[in-house]
């Protein structure tokens, strides 16, 4: 996919995940900070180093891109001392990286025997030999079971929290992923692409806030469903029918003052009409409707949604 005049800023020891469609542009996008692709114009920088110049930046990167390349035959343990030998690394710290992804007891089992799951872990612990201060990682979740899902994401926490060789220095984690439910749950910064552009960068609950505001009306009977939703569209409230209830547009979550004095007058008006409502009830946007919803008004035409942050 063709990257078209993508400026990202990441700060410094956030997690950051990386979403968006297939072929947004994504992979293309890591290939370039990992100096497998050379962008056609263009600058940049990476751990304040030249974009260009990627051998003076990637020592302290670590990355897992495309599934794990790991010897079936050799335990996990031998898998990351020759890794680390065929790195120049020093392999003394295998032990540490086999506790911090969790493999301690498989540590001398062959690879051939793990779950994906845990090939998948052992792959990280390889991203980590070098103690990385960014540490790239493409579709960590890609083929795990709701299990192997959950561990992956107390790991990322982890290596976000810990401080790479126990100084006081943040390590940053770049996630890419399409699993929007799990970007929510571990990252305080997104980036979304769309067909190679931009269309968000900023923390997590900003994105989240810009979303709209939402309640669920019930109305005591259901013959009133129809007065109930042409009155609320006359209050110029944005209104869908779901079943028997209504799903009423009342502002966003950062003007909560705004969307409360909405639901208010909107209460007043139905008592005013005679429409008892049975069922109120505030609807929180996922990450995925939020998502969906950006991506939608991208494509009609709508500027980039940014927040700056150190690279």
């Amino acid at each position: 996919m063709v990257v078209q005049s993508l400026d990202l800023a990441v700060p410094a020891g956030v997690v950051a995940g990386f979403v968006g469609p297939n072929g947004a542009g994504k992979t293309t996008t890591l290939r370039m900070l990992l100096g497998l692709v050379r962008p056609s114009a263009g600058t940049g920088t990476v751990l304040d180093e030249p974009l260009g110049a990627p051998a003076r930046y990637l020592p302290r990167v670590g990355a897992l891109i495309e599934g794990p390349a790991l010897y079936p035959t050799l335990s996990g343990r031998r898998n990351l001392a020759s890794l680390a030998v065929l790195a120049g690394q020093d392999p003394a710290g295998t032990d540490e990286i086999l506790d911090q992804v969790g493999l301690t007891g498989r540590g001398d089992d062959d690879v051939r025997t793990y779950s994906l799951g845990m090939r998948q872990r052992l792959a990280i612990g390889a991203a980590l030999l070098s103690d990385p201060d960014l540490l790239i990682l493409d579709e960590p979740t890609n083929g795990l079971d709701p299990a192997g899902i959950r561990q992956m994401r107390d790991l990322i926490r982890s290596l976000a929290q810990a401080s790479p060789g126990g100084q006081e220095r943040s390590r940053t984690v770049l996630v890419s992923s399409h699993l929007l439910a799990e970007v929510e749950q571990i990252c305080d910064w997104i980036i979304v692409l769309d067909r190679g552009r931009l269309a968000y960068q900023g923390p997590t609950h900003g994105f989240m806030a810009a979303a709209t505001s939402q309640v669920e009306l019930r109305p005591e009977h259901p013959a009133a469903l129809g007065m109930l939703a042409d009155l609320v569209a006359g209050l110029g409230l944005p209104v869908d029918r779901l079943d028997d209830r209504l799903l009423v547009e009342v502002g966003r979550p950062d003007q909560s003052d705004q969307a409360v004095s909405n639901l208010a007058v909107l209460s007043r008006a139905a008592h005013a009409r005679d429409i008892t409502l049975i069922e109120i009830t505030w609807r929180r946007a996922s990450l995925e409707e939020r998502y969906q919803g950006l991506v939608d008004s991208f494509r009609a035409g709508a500027a980039p949604s940014t927040v700056g942050g150190a690279r």
